[in-house]
């Protein structure tokens, strides 16, 4: 059986979510309404969470925008659908209301949670190169304590092989949004450089991290962190390491601040999201010691309700002392320029930037696999766009000339495929700027 949005949430009940409410609850959503109404017609009296058997309430009701006394729009409710879904909890988010004392009116929120507590396999490709493939598996609580904290452990064999663990908790108190987490990690990453020279190595990292910052709002997000990491190569050889010992040891501090108004995380169609980091790496009068500064700007305005010009543009520059092959910069690893899609461009320091026109040409919707007994896996949620894209970057060393012809340009045309779980599907076709074509498979939205 197949379960899509509906104007009554009798259908809705009955067939997609009942076995996970109480009857007092189904009860209740029979008086509710998830046609949005006019505009102009109710306000939120109280706010009712339902489905979450273990999700905090609080842990929703943060990333909203409709308080007590706002007015109940189509826009607002959408866009705090969003939002939700973005947090990666739940398979299927609906939201409706329930007039009690017109013009007041109860707002409903009703979900199904995803599966928390799971082992996992892992199997992929890195830097978006099916040459390199790695496999593995670990444990993951993407919901420890229903506070939405997440605990990792994993353990990574073939291409780049790892063992992580990490812990992040978004809310440490419940009064002044302060976040903690936390990061250890071990590494042996191929080299990326193709400058090195020599018979190619392996770098391997162990690193430490502690990351402690507050949300202001919905929107603002502000932090600091602190690390250790060691860098060793397995093979010596001026520039691959600071040091002449093959060994780089040295503390990490970082600040950072992010805007987030974007209304779905993994495919954006509205909002805006900024993010400016500052990294220093060692400190003053040692072999280590540089920094780094980041921008990445990304705009989404709508310009009709199915079709959304998007924008981007990101940096990432160096000063100070000197730096190894592992703290340079690439085009062709996890940034990428289509029409130069397999290229790798290697410098310290980049900008680049990106353009899509995308248009909604399947509306996400949510089916029930009936056949599927465990009901955290049984929902799932589709959606379709068409895409018309053009990007530019480029990367340079310091004391080289910043020049506008030395950008890799490329547009095209895709489909991209929003899949269950947040995964996005991209199928496109680019050319670069003599025109010559290629086909990029990718399973991540460009930006």
């Amino acid at each position: 059986m197949r379960c899509t949005l509906t104007t009554s949430l009798l259908i809705v009940l009955t067939s997609c979510t009942h076995a996970q409410l109480s009857q007092a609850d189904s009860l209740f959503l029979l008086t509710t309404e998830f046609t949005p109404p006019p505009d102009s017609l109710f306000v939120v009296d109280s706010i009712a969470v339902l489905g979450n058997r273990k999700t905090k309430e609080h842990v929703l009701l943060r990333e909203m925008t409709l308080r007590e006394g706002n007015l109940i729009t189509r826009e607002g409710m959408e866009y705090d659908k969003s939002r939700i879904y973005s947090l990666g909890l739940f398979t299927r988010v609906e939201m409706g209301y329930r007039t009690t004392e017109p013009p007041k009116a109860t707002l409903v929120i009703l979900v199904s949670e995803r599966w928390y507590l799971y082992p996992f396999p892992l199997v992929g490709i890195k830097d978006r190169d099916w040459k390199k493939f790695y496999f593995g598996g670990g444990i993951t609580h993407q919901n420890f304590r229903g506070r939405n904290e997440k605990l990792y452990l994993a353990l990574i064999l073939g291409y780049d092989p790892a063992v992580m663990f990490s812990y992040k908790n978004p809310l440490i108190d419940g009064d002044n949004n302060y976040f903690l987490s936390t990061g250890l990690a071990w590494r042996v990453v191929r080299n990326r450089s193709l400058l090195a020279g020599g018979p190619n190595f392996d770098e391997r990292h162990f690193n430490v991290s502690v990351e402690v910052g507050k949300r202001i709002g919905i929107a603002h997000t502000v932090w600091v962190s602190g690390g250790y990491e060691i860098v060793k190569v397995s093979d010596y050889a001026a520039g691959r390491t600071i040091s002449s010992s093959g060994t780089d040891a040295f503390p990490i501090f970082g600040a950072g601040y992010s805007y987030d108004t974007r209304d779905l995380e993994e495919y954006a169609m509205y909002g805006s999201f900024v993010r400016a980091t500052l990294t220093k790496s060692g400190v003053p009068g040692q072999e280590i010691d540089f920094v780094r500064y980041a921008l990445d700007c990304r705009r989404f305005v709508p310009i009709t309700p199915r079709l959304t010009i998007a924008g981007r543009l990101f940096g990432d520059f160096a000063a100070g002392g000197l730096l190894a092959t592992y703290s340079r910069v690439y085009l062709g690893y996890s940034e990428r320029v289509r029409g130069h899609f397999s290229e790798i461009y290697e410098g310290e320091q980049q900008v680049g930037g990106s353009l899509e026109l995308r248009l909604t040409v399947l509306q996400p919707r949510y089916i029930t696999v009936d056949v599927i007994p465990i009901p955290e896996f049984a929902v799932w949620k589709f959606g379709i766009a068409a895409a018309l894209f053009a990007d530019a970057g480029t990367v340079w060393f310091r004391g080289q000339p910043f020049a506008l012809n030395s950008f890799v340009r490329g547009y095209g045309v895709g489909i991209h495929f929003l899949l269950p779980y947040g995964f996005v599907l991209r199928t496109e076709y680019a050319l670069n700027e003599v025109r010559r074509g290629e086909f990029i498979l990718d399973f991540t939205a460009a930006f």
